[in-house]
């Protein structure tokens, strides 16, 4: 396999974003919450490594419209080969 910028690279496929990447921001001691944005200029925060199931070429992400509520309301499917890239979020402590 050839990996770049964190993507695998898959001869069906071409670039995705590998599993193990994301496994790897969800796995911090401390959970670090980081943003996931896509090929279509979108992008999701991840404030909870339960929010995220993964699978081998797509993830699930759980939309939670109420922030009260401890269940999520809504999933969302990604293909890896849309998510571009990982970031953390940058809290400012004043």
């Amino acid at each position: 396999m050839e990996y770049r910028n964190n993507r695998v690279f898959d001869a069906t496929r071409g670039y995705e974003m590998s599993p193990e990447s994301i496994r790897q921001m969800l796995d911090r001691s401390p959970f670090v919450p980081f943003r996931m944005y896509l090929s279509d200029q979108h992008h999701y925060d991840i404030t909870q490594p339960a929010m995220v199931m993964i699978f081998g070429s797509v993830v699930v992400i759980g939309q939670n419209r109420d922030i009260q509520s401890r269940y999520f309301d809504e999933p969302i499917i990604v293909a890896n080969r849309h998510i571009t890239r990982l970031e953390p979020l940058v809290t400012a402590d004043v």
